[in-house]
């Protein structure tokens, strides 16, 4: 195996460069495009309704206690949003940055601890540029968020089972950030840390050191935090049950699906796009992990990352942020992969002989031709997005170009950490370009303002009237709506029937409805019918119909 003589080279840097380079990639440009359907105006206009209703326990969309989603998320946009007066794209996507950034700190924690400074900036440097990490870290979705608290949670695991904490402290800290979890995102937000704790002494054959680990004052905590919500929501807020939400949400979603059924394999199929550019590594990292099974530090980040993706592979319901806790951990796995490579490990460390170099190199080789590759074809591509796009991927393709070059080059020479640097910097300069060029121009296609606008102009004396404005087969779509008009609500419509009857009153009548579920209209009528607006938004042929005289 061929060492390279790097300690000096990272032994300068500082995790604090990392954060820094976070704050920038995370950060920068939030502010210059709209939220985008269709989960981002979901969780805005839920914190736009605590504003202006004041129902800060339980979020409401649409005007409708919303079931979907606890309100963790939705109080931290709303506190955020409170000296502005409004809900902003800024102060919407700023808990999921700051979150971000903390999960960047406690990768480069937990990595320093387990392999030391230099693996841990390595770590960080990964996670910072990978890009499902970064990409929801810049986007009004929970998953940023979650991400964050189940790391805190299994990080204040891991440092009781190494005896660096007492049991009582890391305890606590873990049924409280458990507990913030479900107050994100549900269930899930305990089951997740609380299997990787369990699954670990399972196999580190030490499961008795369970009653150490805060037994009564940890899910004491839990019970303080979560379940004084949950108390409260179900005693003071109508038409809301906290058991009905969980069945309907939590166990329906697992069992039956809702709106993202995937077969078991998915995530096979997700992992080489999410984890890029270091996909390709992922492979020899769970390799050398496995060899090296019998050191708890290993045995540990096997567990805590293929238990993520294990249990939401069981799970009927899937979607490729679901994995985003696991990630920290693959970015470490990588990170020691690559240490072990470069020769920073220990002479005789378990199962280091056996990895050679081309498990880094020749992946790194691979993610360069395909950046290359990707740099000849974005010309080509983008006229199809109009004239604007075409000087934004022109920037794009000379940064996909030349650092995908230089990664192959690099590799081809077996120069395992300059290729990592070609690839984590053109990883990074290609987020900047695509936020500060991409990202606006693509704004009218991906946002339901101009939508929002035409319906809320429309649609006044109707309104007026006391007409609803009627919604056919759009899920998520009529939120961006609601946020974008400031509060116009939508009538979800479920069955023909009720459509026809709706639409037969003497009084104008509006529908917004996807092409593709409009059903066949009775004569009476379709002669009534006359189109006001049509767009593309959230992957839907949308009409706005107006029926009247």
């Amino acid at each position: 195996m061929k060492l390279e003589n790097t300690t000096l080279s990272l032994g300068a840097l500082n995790p604090r460069w990392v954060l820094l380079l976070g704050i920038v990639l995370f950060g920068w440009n939030l502010w210059a495009y709209d939220l985008w359907a269709p989960d981002e105006p979901f969780f805005g206009e839920g914190a736009r309704e605590m504003i202006v209703d004041g129902e800060w326990l339980v979020p409401h969309v649409n005007g409708e206690v919303n079931t979907h989603k606890p309100p963790l998320f939705f109080w931290l946009i709303a506190i955020f949003s409170l000296p502005f007066g409004s809900v902003l794209s800024l102060t919407a996507r700023l808990p999921s940055v700051l979150a971000a950034l903390g999960s960047l700190w406690l990768t480069m924690r937990l990595a320093r601890r387990m392999s030391g400074t230099q693996t841990a900036v390595l770590a960080g440097g990964l996670l910072v540029t990978t890009h499902i990490f970064w990409d929801k870290a810049r986007a009004a979705q929970i998953d940023s968020l979650l991400c964050f608290l189940i790391l805190i949670a299994t990080s204040a695991f891991e440092a009781f089972r190494r005896s660096d904490w007492p049991g009582h402290r890391a305890g606590v800290v873990f049924w409280a950030a458990a507990a913030l979890a479900v107050l994100a995102k549900g269930p899930v937000g305990l089951m997740l840390p609380l299997g990787i704790a369990l699954m670990t002494l399972a196999f580190d054959r030490e499961f008795h050191r369970w009653r150490n680990f805060a037994p009564v004052a940890g899910p004491l905590t839990f019970v303080a935090i979560a379940g004084a919500w949950a108390f409260s929501a179900d005693l003071w807020v109508a038409d809301y049950s906290v058991w009905g939400a969980f069945q309907e949400h939590f166990v329906g979603r697992a069992i039956h699906g809702m709106h993202h059924e995937q077969p078991t394999w998915y995530y096979l199929k997700v992992l080489p796009y999410a984890l890029l550019p270091w996909s390709f590594l992922l492979p020899g990292a769970l390799l050398l992990a496995w060899r090296r099974r019998r050191e708890a530090d290993d045995r540990f980040l096997l567990i805590a990352s293929l238990f993520v993706v294990v249990f939401f592979s069981i799970s009927t319901e899937k979607r490729d942020l679901y994995i985003l806790p696991a990630v920290p951990i693959f970015a470490i796995l990588i990170a020691r992969l690559i240490a072990a490579v470069v020769g920073w490990w220990r002479a005789g460390a378990t199962g280091v002989r056996e990895i050679g170099q081309r498990w880094v190199t020749v992946p790194l080789g691979a993610v360069g031709v395909l950046m290359t590759l990707a740099a000849a074809a974005l010309p080509f591509a983008a006229p199809r997005f109009g004239d604007e796009m075409l000087f934004p991927a022109a920037a794009l393709a000379v940064v996909l170009g030349v650092g995908g070059l230089g990664a192959l080059l690099t590799a081809v020479r077996s120069s395992t950490l300059r290729s990592v640097g070609w690839l984590g910097g053109t990883m990074a300069a290609a987020m900047l370009v695509a936020v500060t060029l991409v990202y606006p121009p693509l704004n009218p296609v991906k946002s339901g303002r101009e939508l929002a606008t035409i319906m809320r102009e429309a649609t006044v004396e109707s309104r007026a009237a006391g007409r609803p404005i009627l919604a056919l087969a759009l899920d998520n779509v009529p939120r961006a709506v609601n946020f974008y008009s400031d509060g116009v609500y939508l009538k979800d419509v479920t069955s023909d029937e009720e459509l026809f009857a709706e639409l037969s009153v003497a009084q104008p009548t509006y529908l917004l409805a996807n092409r593709a579920a409009l059903p066949q209209l009775p004569e009476h009528l379709e002669n009534k019918k006359s189109v006001v607006y049509s767009t593309r938004l959230s992957r839907k042929n949308l009409l706005f119909l107006r029926f009247g005289e």
